[in-house]
């Protein structure tokens, strides 16, 4: 369902700005955004979404932090109006737009509005922002984007999010590795999805080869790797020299000691075995999940959130909130479940 807010243009106190969120999981990358704002900006107020965008005002100075952390969106831009039609432009605001020249694009999500002639939108656009300005196909000092969804968002593109980045730290580009990890791109919605902030602590008690833990030392939180077995925390730090990161604290130990050992830690996010490449030791991985989250109780701070990647879905416990639930289909009979856990 749509939500939206009336009035998006009649913001006073901050400027709205555009995310053109990831159509790879539309529901992780409206939650990621979501909580990158409230972060940055201490609270989500007056935000209005729809599918593959969110619009939410807030203080410009704080756009560059949530970019640099930000994994599921593609472009954040400031937001100029809505058009339902293709020459509807009197709700535009151009009056954003800094001095320069521009090109104009489109951007359809997905099968969106068929009826909306993109070229034609383009053209008028253009033409309606083009009085004192040159075009530059080329190489534009700005962008203007049409994003055409339920309605048509026009944005001044401010942002482009860099994730060729991601792709450089994947499995196949680490030293050592295991062929089942998540993405970087994913690890990195999850650690954001868990609203841990730079300099805090993020514990992942089944560090493996330590894909979650490089995202997280990679945008300035204090990394802390715990596994039962010692390759892994050794292949961690081989890992984390490769890319010039290094970890907190770490600890050879079985996840119902992580407590003991890293006592209220801000944030748990984890990736843990799934009983088939990767070792349970015997263990009953339904057994497993279910002491990882009471040892979870044992090291989060209170408020702290727990973010955990499974196949199957997790039946909440005492003392931990379930606030999120995501489902992925991977491959074959592969599903990932994403739980967000908040401690009580």
């Amino acid at each position: 369902m749509v939500s939206r807010t009336e009035g998006i243009t009649g913001f006073v106190k901050n400027p709205s700005f555009f995310f053109e969120l990831s159509g790879e999981h539309p529901e992780m990358a409206m939650q990621e955004a979501l909580s990158c704002i409230k972060m940055a900006a201490g609270s989500v107020v007056g935000h209005v979404h729809g599918p593959g965008y969110l619009v939410a005002p807030l203080p410009a100075h704080l756009l560059p932090w949530i970019a640099q952390r930000i994994a599921l969106t593609h472009r954040i831009g400031r937001f100029m109006g809505w058009l339902e039609r293709e020459d509807g432009l009197e709700g535009i605001d151009a009056s954003c737009l800094p001095e320069g020249s521009f090109s104009v694009r489109a951007k359809r999500y997905e099968k969106a509005r068929p009826d909306i002639d993109s070229r034609r939108l383009t053209r008028t656009l253009g033409g309606h922002l083009s009085l004192g300005r040159q075009v530059d196909l080329e190489d534009p000092d700005i962008e203007v984007r049409a994003f055409i969804s339920d309605r048509i968002g026009i944005h001044h593109s401010l942002f482009h999010i860099d994730r060729h980045s991601l792709e450089e730290r994947k499995v196949a580009e680490r030293p050592f590795f295991s062929p089942i990890s998540l993405h970087p791109r994913y690890a990195r919605a999850l650690i954001n999805m868990v609203e841990v902030g730079d300099g805090q602590t993020l514990l992942d008690p089944f560090c493996g080869t330590g894909g979650i833990l490089l995202e997280a030392a990679s945008m300035g939180i204090r990394a802390l790797a715990s596994d039962i077995d010692p390759d892994m925390i050794e292949g961690t730090e081989r890992n984390m020299r490769h890319f010039g990161l290094e970890l907190s604290g770490q600890a050879v130990t079985d996840v119902a000691e992580i407590g003991s050992h890293f006592p209220n830690t801000d944030a748990i996010v984890t990736d843990p075995p799934y009983g088939r490449s990767a070792s349970t030791r015997g263990e009953n991985i339904s057994a497993l999940y279910v002491r990882a989250l009471e040892a979870a109780k044992a090291c989060l701070k209170p408020g702290g959130r727990m973010g955990i990647v499974v196949p199957i879905i997790l039946e909440p416990t005492e003392g931990l909130h379930l606030e999120h639930l995501f489902h992925q289909k991977v491959h074959g009979s592969l599903s990932r479940h994403y739980h967000i856990f908040r401690r009580c």
